[in-house]
């Protein structure tokens, strides 16, 4: 395989990624009517739902610890630990305050997308979370919102906590991507991505491709993406219609090898992997 080195070197190839958790968040709320002035008028229920929020808190942890399913899911059968209790309303407080506030941001969407992944299991507890629980979370707190706030803006509301939970389980769906496959390897990132990843990833991979564990692992990690990837538009088919969409490509100088080898001189992108070996993303600039 001939290489080009220089500014302009780049493993030839596209990839092909979900949107991003921010892509979807905003398409998703704009086909909700989740615009500036939609926001104002939400404002308008932020101090009544403020009133409410910690004893909500309080009373979905409680639900959360009675009930055996949940209960087993969150390691709880026998006791509550107390610290791990204050650490998850703190988190859960934080999410509150930020969708009180109708927080649309690029960030909260990276938030949600992280939060998914943390309920199949890749947060600190490794704990796995059924996404019908995370669903009937939502549910509850649309219930507890719509005891307080105006009649005519419930619909907002609920089409705001839809368009989370829908990010949220992308990042779900990304994560138990990584489980599936027979072909297992190691991904690690090195240099200045070691930040968006700072330990080696299990993947499993059904093709056994370098480009399918690159896909799983960005669809996994955007912020490795941002780093590592460039972006062409092109016309994706989405059901009866096209839409416009993206395939990526390694931005220039970006090395991946296989076992220590550059995958530009074995078969690029479609070089075949072994259970066992390790692909590393070294970036320019190390």
């Amino acid at each position: 395989m001939a290489v080009k080195w220089g500014e302009e070197a780049r493993i030839a190839g596209a990839l092909e990624l979900p949107p991003f958790p921010e892509e979807r968040f905003s398409k998703l709320l704009a086909f909700a009517g989740i615009d500036d002035a939609a926001k104002r008028r939400m404002y308008l229920d932020a101090e009544r739902l403020l009133e409410h929020a910690a004893e909500w808190i309080k009373a979905a942890y409680d639900a959360l610890a009675r009930f055996p399913d949940t209960a087993r899911a969150l390691g709880w059968e026998s006791r509550v630990p107390e610290d791990e209790l204050r650490i998850r309303r703190t988190f859960f407080s934080a999410w509150m305050g930020r969708t009180i506030g109708v927080d649309t941001s690029r960030e909260f969407a990276r938030y949600l997308h992280q939060a998914g992944r943390v309920h199949a299991g890749y947060g600190p507890e490794k704990r796995f979370v059924p996404p019908e629980w995370v669903s009937m979370a939502y549910a509850y707190v649309l219930n507890a919102f719509s005891t307080v706030v105006e009649k005519d803006r419930v619909g907002l509301w609920a089409a705001y906590l839809t368009a989370q939970e829908e990010v949220m389980r992308q990042g779900f769906e990304a994560a138990m991507a990584l489980s599936q496959g027979r072909v297992v390897i190691e991904v690690e990132a090195l240099g200045i991505a070691r930040p968006a990843l700072p330990e080696p990833l299990e993947v499993r991979l059904v093709h056994g491709t370098v480009r399918e564990a690159l896909e799983k692992v960005f669809a996994f990690e955007p912020n490795l993406a941002d780093q590592a990837l460039d972006a062409e538009p092109v016309a994706v088919e989405e059901g009866l219609w096209m839409e416009e969409g993206f395939v990526y490509a390694l931005k220039p100088r970006w090395t991946v090898l296989v076992g220590g080898r550059d995958v530009r001189y074995l078969k690029g992108l479609d070089t075949r992997l072994k259970t066992g070996e390790r692909l590393t993303l070294l970036p320019p600039g190390r």
